[in-house]
């Protein structure tokens, strides 16, 4: 007999326990997605440091490739689980191979500083968004007031004074990127809930992503590929900035909510910012300041909020047939 789940998909303590999951496996679940988003706030200072003509499009496709392949090695191939989860899979490839162009294209259109408030801006709204449409759970109280002073924080860090001139297709663009990230978590806890581990879902989707992105290959240059530094800077990002932090994301995504892992990335802009302020040597002003504080104020009422719950309380998504098995 199938255990007892919730409406978000998980079963009890005893069904996690036969998994070799407890309930404090999850309750540093968001500090897993923090470190991720550290490390994929080094990605702008690598590009920065990478020769002047480095292509980020080419780059990033590099990075999938050269990543995805690298989750997908070091995980347990699914096998005959891809047919039972293929529909979140679809989902979680188009939303990886989609957020590439479209957030170059938001910030090349209306510039890095708004491209990047609206991209990462929206992610954690459309997520919370698209959780209350599909699990009909609204976000808490505690998320609205953290989410919110996290996004005042972002503002105030990316904004830098200047009149805003924001067009149409790099604000669609841009939104789109927020769309597509929000749907690459959602679709990746629902293909965990249907019994694939984080890692391998991570895995095949960006490795079916690196695929789609392939034509971008023939028709952008790749001839900085040949010097040190656009090498090394393509190998750091698939590696470190993207195997490595995939597999932190991995750990903490299954027992974290897709508004609050879309909430707790919002680190990845506030580590580009120190990173260009210590490594770069760009100025911080006073306003960008203030905007830091609130910023990891907002990411500390989140990343910690869940952490406060009872042991037990978070437990692993549940595979139906080895539950069915297992009773």
């Amino acid at each position: 007999m199938r255990p007892a789940t919730t409406r978000s998909g998980f079963g009890d303590k005893a069904a996690s326990e036969r998994r070799g999951f407890s309930g404090g496996a999850f309750i540093g679940a968001p500090l897993w997605v923090l470190a991720a988003a550290v490390l994929w706030g080094t990605t702008g200072t690598t590009l920065a440091l990478a020769p002047p003509e480095t292509d980020p499009l080419v780059l990033g496709a590099l990075r999938l490739a050269l990543g995805g392949p690298l989750l997908l090695a070091t995980s347990r191939f699914p096998g005959a689980a891809l047919c039972r989860v293929w529909r979140p899979l679809a989902v979680a490839s188009l939303a990886v191979a989609a957020y590439q162009p479209a957030f170059f294209l938001g910030v090349r259109t209306n510039g890095i500083a708004i491209g990047t408030l609206i991209a990462i801006g929206s992610a954690p709204l459309l997520a919370a968004v698209l959780e209350m449409l599909t699990e009909r759970r609204p976000p808490s109280i505690r998320w609205l007031f953290a989410t919110a002073l996290a996004l005042l924080g972002l503002g105030l860090l990316l904004h830098q004074g200047r009149t805003l001139q924001l067009t149409l297709t790099g604000s669609l663009a841009s939104l789109a990127a927020g769309a597509s990230y929000a749907f690459f978590v959602f679709a990746t806890r629902r293909a965990v809930r249907a019994g694939l581990a984080a890692e391998q879902v991570i895995a095949c989707s960006f490795v079916a992503a690196a695929v789609l992105l392939i034509p971008l290959l023939f028709w952008r240059p790749v001839g900085w590929l040949h010097s040190s530094g656009g090498l090394l800077a393509t190998l750091y990002l698939g590696v470190v900035a993207t195997a490595l932090s995939y597999r932190l994301f991995a750990r903490g995504v299954a027992g974290t909510s897709s508004a609050t892992v879309a909430t707790v990335s919002l680190a990845e802009p506030l580590t580009a910012t120190l990173l260009a302020v210590f490594v770069i040597r760009e100025d911080l002003t006073s306003q960008q300041l203030v905007g830091v504080a609130s910023l990891v104020a907002g990411l500390s009422l989140v990343a910690l909020g869940e952490q406060v719950r009872p042991r037990g309380t978070f437990t692993a998504p549940v595979d139906p047939v080895r539950e069915e098995q297992a009773s």
